[in-house]
């Protein structure tokens, strides 16, 4: 397949989660249209077994990593390698539900030229919706997620909930529906835009590479989307919820994201009705 001829290039990056990893391209095999697209993978240093199940499957490129990166600096190895016109993140412990993602992407993307970043449907394993969209936090919003305390008081709980969108009826809104930000583990974009901003920032190691990218989207006068169009399931378990080095390479990244930014609530939709 040459260059020219690539649609969508779905990346995915996994670090010692075989199991996770199988199962996600298994769900992907019989849905790509590998004529016009094609799937990525990064492997940040996996020593599980990964590099030799990735090998038994010729449609995937596969590309190892000496060590782990991380999550941003990762996807953007994929990025730089991407060939397609329209580049998808997909986290590795995903199930994909939906067809020729290839068509419905380029679609989208044709019906909306403002498209900066689009986050398609992701769903829990019991097939109910997950909170996959965001608004853009205030700074202590870390501190509302992690400190159930702290939720008693109606400032600090009344951001979570903002954040979370928790005042939203989604089966009610239009599709799509322009939001601040959605979860990395399903996001869409042009390589054209991905080259202008220059990937993820890869000072981030771990969250919230997602929201800095969308930030940076919006700043561009992008609008970002949450669609239906496409169904995923998202085997979800929050790795930054208890304090751990990840924990803290996280919060590093959050407070890094607010000072680059100078905040990043002021660029929240709710700030602009």
């Amino acid at each position: 397949m040459s260059e020219a001829a690539v649609r969508l290039s779905i990346v995915i990056i996994t670090w010692n989660e075989l199991g996770n990893l199988e199962r996600c391209l298994r769900s992907l095999l019989d849905k790509v249209d590998f004529s016009r697209d094609e799937v990525i993978v990064v492997d940040n240093g996996s020593t599980d077994g990964s590099a030799e199940f990735v090998a038994t499957l010729p449609q995937i490129r596969y590309f190892p990593l000496e060590r782990n990166f991380g999550v941003g600096p990762a996807r953007n190895r994929g990025l730089f390698l991407a060939r397609g016109k329209y580049c998808m993140t997909l986290d590795n412990d995903t199930i994909f539900l939906t067809g020729d993602p290839g068509s419905i992407v380029e679609d989208f993307f044709l019906s909306h030229p403002d498209a900066g970043v689009v986050g398609f449907e992701l769903l829990n394993i019991d097939r109910s919706r997950q909170d996959s969209t965001r608004r853009f936090p205030r700074f202590y919003q870390p501190i509302a997620a992690r400190v159930p305390l702290s939720r008693r008081l109606g400032f600090v709980r009344r951001e979570l909930e903002r954040h979370l969108m928790l005042d939203t009826r989604f089966e009610e809104e239009n599709d799509p529906m322009e939001v601040d930000y959605v979860l990395g583990a399903n996001q869409t974009f042009t390589k054209e835009v991905a080259a202008l901003l220059m990937g993820y920032d890869d000072r981030i190691f771990f969250g919230p590479e997602d929201a800095e990218f969308c930030v940076r989207t919006r700043k561009m006068g992008l609008r970002n989307y949450y669609s239906r169009r496409i169904s995923v399931i998202h085997d979800y378990k929050r790795r930054t919820r208890k304090f751990s080095k990840l924990t803290l390479k996280h919060l590093a990244g959050f407070a890094y994201m607010l000072r680059k930014h100078g905040g990043v609530y002021r660029y929240s939709l709710s700030e602009r009705r």
